[in-house]
């Protein structure tokens, strides 16, 4: 039976009731219920065909869900492509790095800004957001001649000059060096100081450095919900998913 731990009672900036995303006779995602608080930050954890990746796609608009529903601060926005929902505010950064390869860091981050904040401000705030993302010696690169791990913080520096109320990150860690990932790290508590955060992520290390509250999917639906710490040392969660590693890690 699925075990669910509540975390602090608060506004449910994002909830799903009843998602459901079928490919065929395959049953991907099965009737989930998930709540987010606003200003939340929540890790997506699960084996491989577990319906995380699935979940986050119906989520962000790669998927249209077969059923139940997807609502952002109360309003329904299932259905709507990826374009419509980050115009309702939330940021998005895919497995695979969605950037301007021809043209600079600076150019990808201001055009990212101006999708909330006028031209002079959108410039501002681009300085400012590649220099917290550490990145400021890459200003003038042009992102399609940057190392994996580079384009993703660029990506990242993209997802937060556009201030959104909602982040959803797939594999933000993948391809990043271990220095990378500790900045990375620290990105995404900062973040989650005013924007509610959800990130899947297989990388167990990082998880530990950015988690509180988890949420564990198996065969298509919520197995558990808890702190950090306690799903460590759930054999079950272990047998499912972690295993070795995380007796390592605990």
């Amino acid at each position: 039976m699925t075990e669910v731990q509540t975390p602090d009672p608060g506004y449910r900036i994002l909830r799903t009731r009843g998602l459901t995303m079928r490919f065929g006779g395959v049953t991907a995602v099965d009737n989930v219920d998930f709540d987010l608080r606003d200003g939340e930050l929540r890790c997506l954890l699960g084996p491989n065909g577990a319906g995380k990746s699935t979940f986050f796609k119906c989520l962000t608009g790669q998927l249209v869900p077969t059923g139940g529903q997807v609502l952002f601060k109360e309003r329904p926005i299932t259905g709507m492509n990826t374009h419509e929902i980050v115009n309702q505010g939330i940021g998005i950064k895919t497995q695979v790095p969605n950037v301007f390869d021809g043209v600079s860091v600076y150019e990808n981050v201001r055009l990212s800004a101006r999708r909330k904040h006028t031209a002079p401000m959108a410039r501002e705030v681009a300085e400012q957001t590649i220099e917290k993302c550490g990145i400021t010696h890459l200003i003038r690169r042009e992102v399609g001649q940057l190392a994996h791990g580079q384009r993703q913080l660029v990506e990242l520096a993209m997802v937060l000059a556009a201030s959104p109320e909602l982040i959803l990150l797939d594999e933000p860690a993948a391809g990043m060096t271990g220095d990378e990932r500790d900045r990375l790290a620290q990105l995404v508590l900062t973040a989650a100081r005013s924007a509610a955060v959800i990130v899947v992520e297989h990388d167990m290390a990082f998880i530990r450095q950015i988690a509180k509250f988890v949420t564990v999917f198996n065969r298509g639906a919520i197995f558990r919900e808890a702190m950090i710490d306690d799903i460590m040392r759930d054999r079950a969660v272990q047998e499912i998913y972690l295993g070795k590693q995380a007796d390592a890690i605990a």
